[in-house]
């Protein structure tokens, strides 16, 4: 299957940090997670896999104790963590930091 994948920094540019850290179509498994996506793009990870807290240095807490990173998939934010949410063909993965 292929998903799309996008993440998002922006959020973080006044620290130095490009506004996407990753874009493009990915070719996963079936059965693979918005987790196993992003691991995908071989950018370093810190956490767990149903909670990341940091994506390449970009740490949750960096810019306030509500910065951190969510993901949503189609524009919509799913209720669980990215281990648990099983992408399907056609997807549009976005993972985004906030403030």
């Amino acid at each position: 299957m292929v998903v799309s994948i996008t993440v998002d920094s922006s959020a973080a540019s006044e620290l130095g940090f490009p506004a996407s850290m990753a874009s493009g179509s990915l070719e996963l498994s079936e059965g693979s997670t918005a987790y196993d996506a992003l691991a995908a793009t071989g950018l370093p990870l810190e956490g767990s896999s149903s909670y990341v807290s940091a994506i390449n240095g970009l740490a949750e807490k960096m810019l306030g104790a509500g910065s951190g990173w969510t993901y949503t998939v189609n524009g919509t934010m799913p209720m669980t963590a990215a281990s648990n949410y099983r992408l399907n063909d056609g997807d549009d993965l976005r993972w985004i930091y906030v403030r």
